[in-house]
């Protein structure tokens, strides 16, 4: 006997789309735990041992989902590159295909949790003492007595990573990020996972690939907010830079922008000039010629603080470069730094002695000493910069050295010819805090 289907009437058919509409707000709207730091909407990615291997490949499939593109893709869900079954016909709402582990066939009927942790704690003790090895033991028979835990894991991939045992560390976090990921969104540990994306990002980083261990330490921060994760995103992005600086380093390159410099500051176009000397140091900044050319430039422009961090630079990488000392000595001179002045006159002398530009300089900066009144603030200022200078001062027997040739200027000769006390006496002249009178013709 064949029973015929009621066609549903248009008022029936309106009920069964508001009860379908109020079921889907449901969903929409039941809470998700999501992490106090993070997006409301964000909620956990599904991350597959491939991307884990290769984070830029599938990198375009990391993102977060929100609850509603959730409920909408509930049938087929795609991650990674991977086809995802019917949500609801998994256990625990997630799973995978291929070569993707199955968290069912590790989870262990006879856990013990309680002794787990146990033996964890005594593999943190050894990792605290840098037994790594023992470590490692003790994480292993954690990880027997209870597979559910990716903690574990985490922590056993951190005592192979300070063995240096890449690979085996690399294994471990992504069986703990494809634990997590198999559990229901609302069971994943997201410091768990935050911990694992983590641990990725130093193995890229000690690898050497920096744009990897960047992209995994930026997921990590998405996760959970570690602070020394922000620094190791830090110091990734560093290192690229670093990386990239050092890649784009060509001396030839470097000499042909140097020349085009030297023409165009021969031709009095300074600006011009100055863009060409800051691309001759990109691709050599090893060369002190490059950075004094610069300096040069900066000196024309009357950016003499400017210039004086590039002349420094050059007698940093030769401090026995001649001109680097003597344009330092002239832009110290112009910024009426004389103290420094001096000693940039005076290092040309050490390396060339009868140098006649080093005198020149010399005899400028002692006109200018006599000639312009001293300043009682800049000599405070000088003294308070200078540790040595200060120590001076502060020194008892010193004090009455400096009384008694106020008191008895003839005195300085008898000083002068202590060597202890005449280092120190020159090194006040050096600061201004003595003025000398220059000899007589």
């Amino acid at each position: 006997m064949r029973t015929s289907c009621k066609k549903p009437t248009t008022t029936e058919l309106g009920i069964l789309s508001l009860m379908f509409i109020a079921s889907y707000m449901i969903l929409v709207s039941s809470p998700a735990r999501v992490p106090p730091h993070s997006s409301p909407l964000l909620l956990r990615r599904t991350t597959t041992l491939a991307a884990a291997r290769n984070p830029l490949e599938h990198a375009s499939h990391h993102r977060p989902t929100t609850i509603i593109q959730r409920v909408a893709n509930r049938g087929k869900l795609s991650a990674c590159g991977h086809s995802f079954g019917d949500l609801l016909s998994l256990r625990g709402g997630a799973g995978t295909q291929g070569d993707d582990m199955d968290v069912e066939e590790i989870v262990s009927p006879a856990a013990d949790p309680h002794a787990a942790e146990a033996e964890k704690q005594k593999g943190n003790d050894a990792y605290t003492k840098r037994e790594f090895q023992t470590a490692v033991e003790h994480y292993s028979k954690a990880i027997e007595l209870d597979p559910k835990s990716s903690v574990y894991l985490n922590n056993r991939a951190a005592a192979f990573m300070a063995m240096e045992k890449l690979d085996d560390a690399e294994a471990d976090v992504n069986k703990a990020i494809q634990m997590e990921n198999a559990k229901p969104m609302d069971e994943q540990d997201d410091k768990a996972l935050g911990r694992s994306y983590s641990r990725l990002g130093t193995l890229h980083f000690k690898r050497g690939n920096y744009t990897g261990a960047i992209w995994w330490f930026k997921n990590s921060v998405v996760e959970y907010s570690f602070p020394e994760t922000a620094l190791k995103l830090r110091e990734a992005e560093k290192a690229l830079k670093e990386q990239k600086a050092r890649e784009y380093v060509d001396p030839e390159k470097s000499a042909e922008a140097k020349s085009k410099g030297n023409e165009l500051f021969r031709k009095g176009e300074y600006a011009e000039a100055l863009k060409m000397y800051a691309e001759a140091i990109k691709r050599n900044p090893d060369d002190p010629k490059v950075w004094n050319n610069r300096a040069a430039c900066y000196q024309k422009l009357y950016e003499l603080r400017l210039g004086i961090k590039d002349s420094e630079k050059a007698v940093e990488l030769d401090p026995n470069y001649v001109k680097g000392w003597s344009r330092l000595g002239q832009m110290y001179y112009g910024v009426k730094d004389l103290v420094k002045a001096k000693r940039a006159f005076q290092r040309m002398q050490e390396i060339e002695p009868g140098n006649t530009d080093a005198q020149k300089g010399l005899d400028m900066v002692a006109t200018m000493e006599q000639t312009t009144p001293a300043d009682p603030n800049e000599v405070q200022r000088r003294v308070q910069n200078d540790p040595e200078a200060m120590s001076i001062m502060q020194d008892p027997q010193m004090q009455k050295v400096l009384q008694e040739l106020q008191s008895n200027p003839s005195s300085a000769q008898k000083w002068m010819a202590d060597p202890i006390v005449s280092r120190k006496l020159q090194k006040l002249i050096d600061v201004g805090v003595i003025r000398t009178s220059p000899a007589p013709p």
